[in-house]
């Protein structure tokens, strides 16, 4: 017998609530890379914004960015782990299934990586979770917090050593004025680079979109060693949560989210305006030492936001249930944002991307987030999944799986 995935009866309010929620952040942060180059964002903030675009542009980075993918990443580990231990509670097979889950996932973030937008998270997600399964399937959930902050850490101590050895080089000016040189070059190269895929997205054809994807992913995973270690500690975080019962039992843990809310805000909140403040507009292909002390409050910002916006979400998941259905079809709904946003953007579509000023981003994206939340309902009340969910179950399971709702 398989170890069934967790019928939509039986799924927990504020999870989809908090994956809705999620949903909202994710399109936020996402809508400035529908329109400008990936290779951008280590360049900093795009130049010449003023007025309200400056405004939209900074709050989004100190409020959303780097929280809502921890979020959403935090509620993959809670995913994983809830699933194991409802197959446990069944003795029914679990690992074989959640594999191959996790390998039709890898497909699925390739096909969307390479055909609608190279922004993908999917395929690091998946790759995430393979070394999750490989590497802490059995760890206690004493340690699962421990290891969580040690994958947090590890990017850092990687830019703060690279930043270190720089700044010692300023002993010997010759050396030191060298590898500068060579920054410099990195960074002339890097900005043609992103003219070039910001020609091609305004004037080439979908076809030669996938030729820059291409170019896209091999950046996008070129920097796997400094990706990686955040998301799968955020999985490993969600891992603990479940595993605690604070997410299973969210109504026994009130006083542990009271805590989390308040001490995110507190702390999260300076640590993330400081912290974009330093990088907002650094060059973060030369690791200075501004970059390193930016990056690491940035990172402890977003890890203390997103545990408050958790906190937050959990405590008012009845009063926000509107947004579960939304969550419920997260892939979906993730799915679907890229896959118009990319369009209207481009200029194989209806090319609006140079067209929109920043400060429309927010509104544009907070009146299209409100229809998928009004065409979640209107799907679910027909079908039992969203149609990405439906196929990635058929898909496990090896043969379809009920769909439309009866009566």
């Amino acid at each position: 017998m398989e170890a069934r995935l967790k019928p939509a009866s039986q799924r927990l309010l504020h999870l989809d609530v908090l994956r809705g929620f999620a949903l909202l952040g994710i399109l936020l942060v996402n809508f400035e890379w529908f329109v400008r180059p990936l290779q951008a964002i280590v360049l900093g903030a795009e130049p010449g914004l003023s007025g309200a675009d400056h405004i939209v542009d900074w709050l989004i980075k100190a409020l959303a960015e780097g929280k809502f993918y921890a979020l959403f990443s935090m509620l993959f580990g809670a995913g994983f782990a809830l699933m194991a231990e409802r197959a446990q509670q069944r003795n029914a097979p679990f690992w074989g299934l959640y594999l191959r889950r996790l390998l039709l996932l890898l497909l699925f973030g390739i096909a969307h990586m390479l055909l609608v937008w190279a922004g993908d998270i999917l395929v690091v997600y998946s790759l995430c979770g393979f070394f999750m399964v490989l590497l802490f399937r059995r760890t206690p959930s004493s340690r699962l917090w421990k290891w969580a902050i040690a994958f947090f850490a590890a990017p850092m101590v990687l830019i703060w050593a690279g930043s270190l050895m720089i700044a010692a080089t300023q002993f010997d000016p010759e050396l030191h004025a060298s590898i500068m040189a060579e920054f410099a070059a990195d960074e002339a190269e890097m900005r043609d680079q992103i003219a070039e895929a910001a020609r091609i997205h305004r004037e080439g054809g979908w076809t030669e979109n996938v030729g820059q994807r291409l170019r896209d992913a091999r950046f996008t995973l070129g920097n796997f060693i400094f990706w990686v270690p955040p998301i799968l500690g955020y999985f490993l975080l969600g891992r603990w949560l479940i595993t605690t019962e604070r997410l299973t039992r969210p109504a026994d843990h009130r006083l542990f989210f009271r805590r989390w809310r308040s001490r995110g805000l507190l702390l999260g909140l300076p640590l993330s305006v400081v912290g974009t403040v330093l990088i907002y507009r650094a060059n973060q292909l030369s690791p200075t030492l501004e970059v390193a002390l930016g990056g690491s409050l940035f990172l402890a910002g977003a890890i203390l936001l997103a545990l408050a916006y958790l906190s937050l979400i959990v405590l008012g998941a009845d009063r926000l249930r509107l947004l579960a259905p939304a969550g419920q079809m997260a892939l979906s709904n993730y799915l679907c944002q890229s896959l118009f946003w990319t369009w209207m953007m481009y200029g194989h579509g209806a090319g609006l991307g140079e067209l929109l000023p920043r400060w429309s981003h927010l509104l544009l994206a907070l009146v299209f987030f409100s229809a998928q939340v009004a065409v979640s309902h209107w799907w679910l009340k027909r079908f039992q999944f969203g149609p990405a969910e439906w196929l990635w179950r058929c898909l496990t399971y090896g043969r379809l799986q009920p769909f439309i709702r009866s009566g």
